[in-house]
């Protein structure tokens, strides 16, 4: 996944304020200041590094933290071979999350307490629940939860619970912001927060369904990486979709490699590259991002719902609500354009971006955005 650099904080928004509201309460930071720094970046996962610059600053605590998140995604996966030992090492850490990971590496670590994912009626990743669940390292190193979720099943994510060393507790909040959505939920959200906003919430685009169509490759996934859902071992459908996946790289792997198919693949990948290269050539095709593209098909797909102006207003002023629901202002702010990556529409996102941006200032005493992904705030 394509990284930007990470821009440097601006003179002054570090600076030792009074979070307030404009009704003039508090919410409690461990330091004051008065206004609340808001950030927007480009790929999500950028703006982790902001976020732990204000636990560093001790703007926000160093452990218990919630974070509200709108987005189409729930982006609580984890870099799947990373060391844990990566968590308390930040350049490192920044260097190997990606857009889909970003979070729970700090609850691993115990910055994150709470997580809210907010979600638009397309989305079905994880269905709206109430849960707790723990997080912690396995024999091998490497982050691992017990949460039975086919999100984290299929990624291969899940362990038991005896197998998971240095735990700790996380409580995942999922609600559908609908005609149903209850404000008052949202009033549950305690202590200091992050209000974290991808503007692909209010309209999404999977940007996989369009690879290489001509040769309809998206729906030739879907059944090349189907997901079987666990009937009652759970354990034992982890260690079934680990060999299909590895199994499903080395045959990419190889074909990127040598431009061949190994011995003994599936048919159903033989027929896919067929099929292709009826309508490419071999140097047309990154049989690597074909796999990527395999990879996003589970049980779900990736949201798709391209919003009207018509549907933006309505999300818009749903989104007002919810922000009047909350009882106290968060401590940071932080957006995701998320264009680049082809998720939040290009022809949309200023809009978005502005709407939202104006919403969130309307409610709450905001400093000027930091506007990193923009080339003059970047150096």
């Amino acid at each position: 996944m394509d990284r930007t650099m990470y821009g440097k904080i601006v003179p002054g928004t570090l600076h030792p304020y009074q979070c307030t509201l404009k009704n003039g309460t508090s919410p409690g930071c461990r330091r004051n200041r008065e206004k609340i720094p808001i950030y927007v970046v480009e790929y999500h996962h950028e703006v982790l590094p902001h976020i732990y610059r204000n636990i560093g600053a001790k703007l926000l605590p160093l452990e218990g933290n919630t974070i509200v998140h709108f987005d189409s995604h729930p982006d609580m996966l984890i870099p799947k071979n990373m060391p844990e030992s990566y968590v308390y090492k930040k350049e490192k850490l920044f260097e190997e999350i990606s857009i889909e990971n970003w979070m729970l590496p700090g609850a691993y670590a115990g910055h994150f307490k709470t997580l809210w994912w907010i979600k638009p009626p397309w989305a079905h990743q994880i269905e709206d629940s109430d849960q707790k669940f723990l997080i912690g390292r396995n024999k091998n190193g490497h982050i691992r939860v017990n949460c039975k979720e086919n999100y984290f099943v299929s990624e291969c994510l899940f362990a038991k619970t005896e197998d998971l060393e240095g735990v700790r507790e996380v409580s995942l909040r999922v609600a559908t912001l609908g005609e149903d959505f209850d404000r008052k939920v949202l009033g549950e959200v305690t202590g200091p927060y992050i209000l974290d906003i991808d503007l692909d919430f209010f309209s999404t685009s999977n940007p996989f369904k369009e690879i290489y169509n001509k040769a309809g490759t998206y729906n030739k996934l879907k059944e090349i990486y189907k997901f079987v859902k666990p009937s009652d071992d759970i354990f034992e459908c982890v260690s079934r979709r680990e060999e299909q996946i590895e199994n499903l790289e080395r045959i990419f792997k190889h074909l990127q490699d040598r431009k061949c198919l190994p011995e003994d693949v599936p048919s159903e990948v033989r027929q896919l590259r067929d099929e292709l290269l009826k309508f490419y050539s071999e140097e047309e095709i990154d049989w690597e991002l074909v796999h990527d593209a395999g990879c996003t098909c589970d049980d779900t797909e990736l949201p798709h719902h391209v919003a009207s102006s018509e549907e933006l207003g309505v999300m818009f002023e749903r989104f007002r609500g919810v922000l009047e629901g909350l009882a106290t202002p968060p401590v940071v702010v932080t957006v995701s354009r998320s264009t680049e990556d082809d998720y939040t529409p290009s022809e949309d996102v200023e809009v978005i971006q502005e709407s939202v941006l104006r919403i969130v200032r309307e409610k709450f005493n905001c400093d000027e955005p930091v506007l990193d992904y923009s080339e003059e705030n970047a150096e």
